[in-house]
């Protein structure tokens, strides 16, 4: 059980640092570019699109490390508390990544699994804002918003889920074939 680098779902070095570096240039689209949309009703979390892709793909473990560095550089670079988007993103990942066998055979999966995300991230960071005091929202506008970042997800999802998907295989094609 303790031996997770040696077995066979061992975590790919390639795989973490491709992610890693996928969610680091969303933050910096999200910043600066989606934010800047004026979506009726919220906007999307092309973080949470994302992160619950790459968990989908992976599995749980790169979920959880994608979704922990993604989540404390996002807290890095704001100004709420530290580790509060972090923990969040990494329960996100870790939690996504659990259904990963379920996506294979299905394509609803994906997008309701990636919609539920983005919900449950919405409503996990105004949770987090909420307990250590510095609420920016009500109980109901928070469930509004997390609603509407769900829905927007769901119509993000046919366009990112398939590119990383063949992205991922096309990194394990060239990783199997390096090695021969």
């Amino acid at each position: 059980m303790w031996e997770i680098l040696d077995s066979d779902e061992s975590v790919r070095v390639r795989s973490v640092v491709a992610a890693v570096l996928m969610l680091l240039v969303a933050i910096v689209a999200q910043v600066s570019v989606v934010a800047r949309f004026n979506l009726p009703g919220g906007r999307l979390d092309l973080v949470l699109v994302l992160l619950a892709s790459i968990a989908l793909i992976e599995g749980p473990l790169v979920g959880a490390i994608s979704g922990f560095v993604a989540g404390l550089a996002g807290d890095l670079a704001s100004t709420h508390v530290l580790g509060q988007s972090a923990l969040v993103m990494c329960l996100i990942g870790y939690a996504v990544g659990l259904v990963m066998d379920a996506a294979e055979r299905s394509v609803a999966v994906p997008l309701a699994v990636i919609g539920g995300a983005s919900v449950l991230g919405t409503l996990g960071y105004a949770a987090m804002t909420s307990l250590l005091g510095e609420a920016a929202m009500t109980g109901g506008e928070a469930i509004r918003r997390a609603v509407v970042a769900g829905l927007y997800a769901v119509i993000a999802t046919p366009f990112v889920f398939p590119l990383l998907l063949r992205g991922a295989r096309r990194l394990a094609g060239d990783r199997g074939r390096g090695g021969r």
